[in-house]
């Protein structure tokens, strides 16, 4: 069943309802098309207005989308500026909700629910979880990201990129400034992971940033616009420096506050950002059973390594079976390449184009996490370069930490990573973002639906015979697996059930065979990202709508097309949960 003929559905049945409540039509001087398409016109406007207004009020997060109207710009984090912003988020709501969502046929209906949780998310971050009141790490990547945004893709001439980048380096040391007045109530451990980071920010500005420029012909600039970069440059240093040692030394000692959302806080945050009604008790017993799910499917496949062997020891050996420091990003961009065959050779998903991303060490400022994929914003047309970011290891760290860390990138987990970050996952849909119907859905594009399908596709290559049945293989993608629902478990334990960070870190360990290090840092991240399930998440739902889709094929008599199928849910660009409403009609049932 095509989208268009669901969206015919959809319009025939509320024209029916609509048909029955005569009364209310009689008093009406325009009959349901003409008030379906003024809704609609309605609609396209306050869309296209409040996206305007949203790069404006997001400056960064514009230059990101490809948006460069505004690439001088910082965002106002005072606290005056923050109540603006709430008011007008507010006044983007109350009109949105006089627009009746029943009147809207095709992409418009989809989308007016997604601009509404978009703008409800958003205040939520804004009044109830406040970062900007409670977290240092906001000001830190703002600083970070409001500079990479302009270096790291040539999308304009370098000279006006080196202008955009000076004027917002004038605005940092105003940045750091309001953050010590907002800050309040932070979790010490917030403080300590931005006062790491802030250090990678100093590093990347004093050298990864000249060095990057000076291969794009930073030397060649106007003398006077150099003066200016060099002269912002080094006050952006002294800036930041200064903050990290504020952190350390004003910020640290009366750093007190509580990480936890609590239960209301959570399961909100999670309906708006992901589409996602379920209780915290609900996600608790969904992720129980997935993780009994995994940990019996891990049993059968080592016992067909060695059934002799604990669990644990097959999947020590496995893991402690990783590249060297130098072997790992040459060994990336193999498996790029092997991968990228497979899909072609099995007819997995089409590939709009032929195109590859650029693999490479993870910058300074970015090394949080193990791999990431750094990808143009939808609306970018000119610099289209994607970035498969790879954390390598520290020099600082002891020789224990860095094979701690390596054996995240054993070889299944390697080829499991790319997989995620590339082929066919985060990669294969930045190629897709040109297919996606409207600029609603390519700006608020929920984590559930970005992670949740680079996940999925983790399992599906496997499940498709990608590494040829081999158990080690399998066991990689099922330690990924349960490395997703000990985060979701991390995040809801500690925000909801009160468990401490020790006690979830040790819980993380038992669920995804990891080594102690790496895990307490998958768990720290848990603190201030709470809602980190969307991974697993997002995979579930995957992978129950492609077998409701391909039951509802069956029933009407049709072929089901894995291709297809993969196709069309990567062009229409929805949450899964409304993505089922499109391509199974109004009775989808459940997501999970």
């Amino acid at each position: 069943m095509s989208f268009k003929l669901i969206r015919t559905r959809h319009r025939k049945i509320r024209l029916h309802y609509l048909f029955l409540i005569v009364p209310v039509l009689a008093a009406c001087q325009q009959g349901p098309d003409e008030m379906e398409a003024k809704s609609s016109a309605e609609f396209d406007d306050l869309a296209t207005s409040f996206l305007d207004w949203y790069y404006e009020a997001r400056p960064i997060t514009a230059t990101n989308l490809g948006i460069h109207t505004y690439d001088g710009k910082l965002p106002d984090w005072s606290e005056q500026g923050v109540a603006s912003r709430a008011a007008e988020f507010r006044g983007w709501l109350d009109r949105l909700s006089e627009i009746d969502r029943e009147r809207l046929t095709g992409e418009r209906y989809f989308d007016h629910r997604i601009l509404e949780y978009a703008i409800r998310a958003r205040l939520l971050e804004l009044e109830e979880v406040c970062d900007w009141k409670r977290n240092p790490m906001k000001y830190v990547s703002t600083a970070a990201s409001s500079i990479s945004s302009l270096s790291d893709r040539d999308f304009a001439p370098l000279e006006d990129r080196i202008s955009s980048m000076v004027a917002r380096m004038k605005d940092i040391p105003a940045l750091l400034e309001t953050a010590k007045d907002n800050l309040d109530d932070v979790p010490p451990l917030w403080v300590e992971i931005a006062t790491r980071n802030g250090r990678g920010v100093v590093s990347f500005l004093d050298k990864d940033l000249p060095a990057a420029l000076a291969d794009q012909g930073l030397a060649d600039m106007p003398s006077g616009l150099l003066d200016d970069f060099q002269m912002e440059r080094k006050n952006s240093i002294q800036s930041l420096s200064e903050f990290v040692s504020w952190l350390e030394s004003d910020l640290a000692p009366r750093a007190d506050g509580d990480f936890r959302l609590g239960r209301d806080l959570f399961e909100r945050k999670l309906r708006y950002e992901e589409h996602v009604d379920l209780t915290a008790d609900q996600l608790r017993d969904v992720n129980e059973e997935a993780i009994a799910y995994y940990k019996d499917w891990v049993r059968r496949e080592a016992a067909r390594i060695d059934p002799d062997l604990p669990v644990e020891e097959v999947m020590a050996e496995i893991t402690g079976n990783f590249p060297t420091p130098s072997e790992l990003i040459p060994i990336a961009r193999e498996y790029v390449t092997t991968t990228r065959q497979f899909i072609i050779d099995n007819d997995i998903v089409t590939l709009p184009s032929d195109g590859l991303p650029v693999v490479r060490p993870t910058p300074e400022y970015a090394r949080m996490g193990f791999a990431s994929m750094s990808t143009p914003g939808p609306f970018e047309t000119n610099a289209r370069e994607a970035y498969y970011n790879i954390t390598n290891v520290d020099p600082n760290w002891s020789e224990e930490q860095k094979a701690q860390h390596l054996s995240y990138f054993n070889y299944p987990g390697l080829l499991g990573v790319t997989i995620h970050e590339v082929m066919p996952g985060h990669f294969v849909q930045l190629l897709y973002e040109s297919r996606i119907p409207t600029a609603i859905r390519k700006v608020f594009t929920p984590a559930s639906l970005v992670e949740g399908w680079a996940h999925y596709t983790e399992q599906m290559m496997i499940d498709e015979g990608l590494g040829d049945g081999d158990p080690a293989i399998r066991l990689g993608q099922l330690r990924r697996a349960l490395q997703r629902h000990a985060r979701w478990h991390a995040g809801l334990s500690m925000h909801v059930y009160g468990e401490t960070v020790e006690d979830a870190s040790q819980r993380f360990e038992e669920i995804a065979f990891f080594a102690p290090f790496p895990a307490l840092r998958e768990t720290q991240r848990g603190t201030y990202n709470p809602t980190y399930l969307y991974y697993a998440l997002g995979r579930m739902q995957i992978l129950k709508l492609r077998k409701d889709y391909e039951e509802m094929m069956l029933q009407e008599g049709r072929t089901f097309s894995l291709r297809e199928f993969h196709d069309e849910f990567l062009t229409l660009g929805l949450p899964v949960t409304l993505a089922r409403e499109a391509m199974l009609g109004d009775d989808s049932g459940s997501s999970l």
